[in-house]
């Protein structure tokens, strides 16, 4: 799967912004007891130093889950 460049938006923060969003979303997902796997924090990371857009952090993750569906079905 190709990396989605940066869209404007993306560009628009800095990265010390994009961690500190990405910081607070995920504080209030871990309060609803969500744990975020090391690749998808990996994801984040990729992210907040501009590599990816942040719709890339959800197309992979989204591929995971569908892998590992297709994984699990096929056991």
């Amino acid at each position: 799967m190709p990396d989605t460049v940066a869209t404007p938006q993306d560009a628009a923060e800095t990265a010390a912004e994009r961690r500190a969003h990405l910081d607070q979303a995920l504080a209030s997902t871990r309060l609803e007891g969500h744990v975020p796997t090391p690749e998808f924090l990996s994801d984040c990371e990729d992210y907040i130093a501009g590599r990816i857009a942040r719709e890339e952090i959800l197309a992979r993750e989204v591929e995971r889950v569908l892998g590992t569906k297709r994984a699990a079905d096929a056991a």
